[in-house]
């Protein structure tokens, strides 16, 4: 983040190519930025990294010039095209014959997919430490898509859905998605100025592993819902919401519980056995899972007095994707086996 003239760096503990292989896998579901053409070097910023491989991507994809599409337009003409809006006419222009309120498609550039990218490019531009090599490259990516519209801050993002229309645009709307998700941030304050971009790790973590298990639990049968809401109590006013519960013909089977971070010992030491002991409580479970981030916590169980037992899970994220997916259907293996013990 840049304040005032003043640059401020947060880097994750996690390496940059890491951390582009679970944010992929959270938001598509699949490894979709684990390819080497990406560039990702391990000892990259985040902020480097992410404009390099926007640019490149943003390359590839407007290669063969920018895509166009139909866009439905309202305008008033000297001549009639497309469908006449009558009663805008009448009541806009008085029974005048013209000019002509009429409402046509366009074939423009000026669709989603170039809005979108077109907006990522801008605001890359306006973020601290994106290199020289790349600035040059989004000048060149706002230079080609002149004429398309940029979408203001605040702003809910157009909905892109894949097809084979847009199949070449896939890779850099993913990153212009990253972009634009709500991390990049610009605010004025009198004089100051602050922009920049920020990743909440314990965010990107826990939507990699929710990501991660529901494609690991595939071959058990059941569905894997995330932040299951349900009660504690009788009269239904204590709510409670689970990362993450396997349901097995609607009943639930097992609950999981993703954490960053071990809780510090503080004012409520121990509060994910707390709550994971609740949950089970709450399910008629007699074991729950808690998983971590490596580096914060360790594998091992507690079996707790007169009530279930609450395992821990620690994944490794500075390392390949392959391990990571292992990782994954080794928990999920875990999770399942006992209960075809019992079955």
């Amino acid at each position: 983040m840049r304040i005032a003239g003043h640059t401020v760096w947060l880097k994750p503990k996690t390496p940059v190519r890491r951390l582009f292989a679970m944010l992929g896998y959270a938001r598509a579901g699949s490894a979709i930025w684990t390819e080497d053409d990406f560039g990702f070097e391990e000892d990259d910023d985040l902020v480097p990294a992410l404009a390099h491989a926007f640019v490149r991507q943003a390359s590839r994809a407007l290669a063969g010039g920018p895509l166009r599409g139909y866009v439905t337009r309202e305008d008033a003409l000297p001549l009639v095209r497309g469908r006449w809006r009558i009663g805008d006419q009448l009541t806009r222009r008085g029974g005048q014959p013209l000019p002509v309120e009429v409402s046509f498609d366009d074939y423009v550039e000026d669709i989603a997919e170039n809005q979108v990218l077109l907006t990522a490019a801008t605001r890359l531009l306006r973020l601290p430490g994106v290199p020289a090599d790349a600035l040059g490259a989004l000048r060149r990516t706002v230079r080609v898509l002149d004429g398309v519209s940029v979408i203001p801050v605040g702003a809910p993002m157009p909905v892109v859905r894949p097809d084979r229309r847009n199949a070449r645009y896939s890779s850099a709307l993913a990153l212009a998605s990253l972009v634009l998700s709500g991390s990049s941030l610009e605010q004025r304050a009198g004089a100051v100025v602050a922009s920049g971009f920020l990743g909440d790790m314990w965010s990107v973590f826990e939507d990699f592993v929710s990501a991660a298990l529901r494609e690991a639990f595939k071959p058990y049968g059941g569905v894997l819902v995330s932040q299951y809401t349900s009660t504690l109590d009788v009269e239904g006013t204590v709510k409670i919401a689970p990362d993450l519960v396997w349901l097995v013909d609607g009943e639930v089977r097992a609950c999981i519980d993703v954490k960053y971070k071990v809780e510090k010992h503080g004012q409520y030491p121990n509060a994910d056995l707390y709550q994971m002991a609740a949950y089970c409580r709450r399910f008629g479970l007699d074991v729950g899972h808690l998983v971590y981030a490596a580096g914060n916590a360790t594998e091992g169980g507690v079996q707790l007095v007169n009530g279930p037992s609450i395992r821990r899970h620690a994944i490794r994220t500075d390392t390949t994707p392959a391990v990571l997916d292992d990782q994954m259907r080794a928990i999920a293996k875990r999770l399942v086996r006992p209960l075809s013990a019992l079955a």
